[in-house]
């Protein structure tokens, strides 16, 4: 189980990104593989809107994180008072920024490996780089 960070799925479809083709390859493997992938419901909306605001469209935008969301290896977690709280914790203890805290708690809370190219979540809630987890498990 995994929990994938938006700037993965970003770079994955912006073309332009560094870290594109790294990223797609990625995410063909844990299609592959048919592995489960945990993500905050807002995920959805930061998603959207980072497309959206880099191609210059938002029915683009809107359209690619649907499909990602729409995937049957996606579960969306709601994001109630409980899970705020836990992300609340979490961000504070590892000094995350308010988003990165909230995919650090999904992790947390699910036991799911978080993915992400953020140095910060790398350096302070234990995230690899789709890169790592290709190379450990290819």
């Amino acid at each position: 189980m995994l929990v994938v960070d938006a700037s993965v799925w970003i770079a994955a479809a912006d073309q332009f990104d560094v870290f594109h083709e790294t990223s797609r390859a990625f995410l063909v493997q844990i299609g592959r593989q048919r592995l489960h992938i945990f993500l905050p419901a807002f995920a959805w909306i930061e998603t959207a809107c980072a497309l959206s605001r880099k191609r210059g469209d938002a029915e683009t935008g809107l359209r690619l994180a649907g499909a990602i969301l729409d995937s049957p290896q996606v579960t969306r977690v709601p994001m109630d008072d409980l899970f705020l709280a836990q992300a609340l914790l979490v961000g504070t203890r590892s000094f995350l920024r308010g988003a990165d805290a909230i995919y650090a708690a999904t992790s947390a809370t699910h036991a799911a490996k978080l993915i992400s190219w953020d140095t910060e979540l790398i350096r302070r809630a234990g995230a690899i780089t789709p890169a790592e987890w290709l190379a450990a498990h290819s």
